[in-house]
């Protein structure tokens, strides 16, 4: 019966050189979800949902579980034949020849008596004959380390492509997280009604920081005509742009005794009384 190295095979083994690739995960969470995968399809065959860098790393172990699992079944299935074919010699009797040569023993004693006296029936063998058979184990045994060795660098290329890939596909999901936050939108105002990018709320607060503006300002006096109108603005980030536009142009041009330093009440009652009809 052929062996499934999912289900009869009791381990499989974790190499040293995954050391690095757990290392690189980002965090606790990931590499226990990682190890319980490998568990999971080593001795069941499932294939667990991931993401991220794990799901990678997840993909490059299980080649290397599937390989050796492979050559574990081939080692049973070629146990398995030569136990068919009579496994081990049989063993000796008592006098320590087993039945083969005791026939062997007896057809030899039978042939001593048809031959004539002082031939010497075992000859020894040329000597170019031995030297011969001792080069070509040598020459046997020296292609042998030279195909381990080629295996050897043939299995270090291929970790280390393993370790860039890893690498960049683990960077790949730091850039996509990254460009997802600038994108993530946030709720802002006194109720909650005013919606904006990560990005747009740190140009706006940028921009009103270099004039000396502020932005909760405008935020909550948008939002607080938006609650009371029971109102929607589709999009807040043209209209607070617009009057930070407009009030830093008043702002340069007023004369410095026109102007009143800290006080923002003027700024606050611009964006209270300007029209938001026309953005509707």
């Amino acid at each position: 019966m052929a062996k499934n190295f999912h289900t009869d095979n009791k381990a499989f083994m974790l190499y040293k050189d995954w050391e690095d690739i757990f290392q690189a995960l980002d965090s606790s969470e990931e590499i226990g979800e990682l190890i319980m995968a490998l568990f999971a399809y080593a001795k069941r065959g499932e294939t667990p949902k991931l993401s991220g860098g794990a799901k990678i790393a997840f993909l490059m172990m299980r080649a290397a579980i599937e390989r050796d699992g492979i050559a574990w079944e081939e080692m049973c299935a070629q146990r398995s034949e030569c136990g068919k074919k009579g496994g081990r010699p049989k063993k000796s009797d008592e006098s320590g020849n087993t039945d083969e040569k005791a026939e062997q023993t007896a057809a030899s004693a039978d042939n001593a008596e048809e031959k004539p006296q002082g031939i010497n029936d075992t000859a020894e063998k040329p000597k170019a004959f031995s030297q011969t058979k001792r080069f070509s184990e040598k020459a046997k045994k020296a292609d042998k380390d030279i195909d381990i060795d080629k295996d050897k660098d043939t299995d270090i290329d291929i970790d280390k492509d393993t370790d860039k890939d890893i690498d960049k596909a683990i960077d790949k999901e730091k850039k996509k997280d990254a460009g997802t936050a600038k994108s993530v939108v946030r709720s802002f105002g006194t109720h909650k009604n005013i919606m904006l990018t990560s990005e747009q709320y740190n140009e706006l607060e940028s921009r009103c920081r270099s004039v000396g503006l502020s932005l909760e300002s405008y935020i909550s006096k948008l939002s607080q005509w938006l609650f009371t109108k029971g109102r929607h603005c589709t999009d807040p980030y043209r209209i607070i742009s617009g009057w930070l536009d407009n009030d830093s142009k008043r702002k340069t041009a007023a004369k410095p005794k026109e102007r009143q330093g800290c006080d923002l009440s003027w700024y606050d009652d611009f964006a209270m009384n300007f029209d938001l009809s026309k953005f509707f």
